[in-house]
């Protein structure tokens, strides 16, 4: 997976988006997959801290990261949160991982936003920072083989 700064004119629907997270202490990325009218869906871990008890919901698409977690739809404003967006370039090629020889191979468009759609109605499992976080969430909506570069060490 490479990574190109972008605007949201420049990419289509099903399209692996990412942003950094601030103030973390290495480079950190939160991931999502675009599935068109400035919508998102993603996948968010619990609530590390408190947030304004003042924050409202989104105007645009009705979130409020104080409550809503795990698979969510939102606006990419809220996906963003001022940060600049960046789109993954998938490459076909072969990986192994965990011993197993993977062909990392992208999915059609609309594939990618049905699978993204399908599991913003069944969810996508426990969030975990190393086992289940939102790379492995775009990445198997994306290709169907769950891994995140950021926790193997390196991008894929």
């Amino acid at each position: 997976m490479g990574q190109q700064q972008t605007k949201p004119e420049e990419f289509v629907p099903g399209a692996h988006i990412y942003r950094l997270i601030p103030n973390t202490p290495i480079n950190c990325y939160h991931h999502g997959i675009y599935i068109g009218d400035n919508m998102v869906i993603h996948f968010l871990g619990p609530v590390k801290k408190v947030i304004d008890p003042d924050h409202s919901e989104c105007q645009k698409c009705g979130h409020r990261p104080d409550t809503n977690r795990g698979v969510v739809k939102t606006c990419l404003d809220c996906f963003l949160v001022g940060q600049r967006l960046f789109i993954a370039q998938y490459v076909w090629r072969s990986l192994i991982f965990r011993r197993k020889r993977r062909l990392i191979r992208p999915k059609q468009p609309h594939e990618v936003v049905t699978k993204a759609n399908e599991l913003l109605k069944t969810g996508f499992g426990t969030y975990s920072l190393v086992g289940n976080n939102c790379e492995n969430f775009a990445s198997f909506c994306k290709c169907g083989f769950s891994i995140s570069g950021q926790v193997v060490g390196g991008s894929y």
